[in-house]
């Protein structure tokens, strides 16, 4: 068995763990946690809303976090070398990290708390949809960078 670079692997689990949790905290939140906060009595779902966001909000932040810095270790020093000269693989990642970058700004405005934002945050599921969907484009742009072959070594 070859050699493991073990900071490869723990680099690609943060990253694929961070996704998951922030993705899947949209999915969940649009499909479930929206539909299901109208049964909650007026006077507590604003309380309800408010810790809700403020304890996803810091995992989010995390996330986020962890999504640079594992997103560019694994460009850098991976793909990036593994994919020399392969054009369409290099501008299908910019648009993949340029569509990180929409997601992270609407994830960061959706839950977070300032005046100038709280208009898009009362259309709140419009734009958490918009998120889904651009996180969703992210994965499958994903898929099909993991399916073009590297270029080979030189001989």
């Amino acid at each position: 068995m070859e050699d493991i670079n073990w900071l490869n692997v723990v680099s690609r689990f943060l990253h694929v763990t961070a996704a998951m949790i922030a993705v899947g905290g949209a999915i969940f939140t649009i499909f479930a946690v929206m539909p299901a906060v109208h049964v909650i009595p007026d006077e507590a779902r604003g309380h309800f809303q408010q810790q809700l966001l403020r304890r996803f909000g810091k995992l989010l932040m995390l996330s986020i976090g962890l999504l640079l810095l594992t997103g560019f270790y694994n460009y850098l020093v991976n793909e990036r070398p593994a994919h020399s000269g392969q054009a369409v693989y290099h501008a299908l990642m910019g648009v993949k990290i340029l569509l990180a970058f929409g997601v992270f700004f609407l994830a960061s405005v959706l839950t977070g708390s300032s005046p100038a934002f709280e208009g898009m945050r009362r259309k709140r599921k419009r734009w958490l949809m918009l998120n889904v969907i651009m996180a969703l484009a992210i994965v499958a742009i994903g898929a099909v960078l993991r399916a073009i072959p590297p270029v080979p070594p030189s001989a």
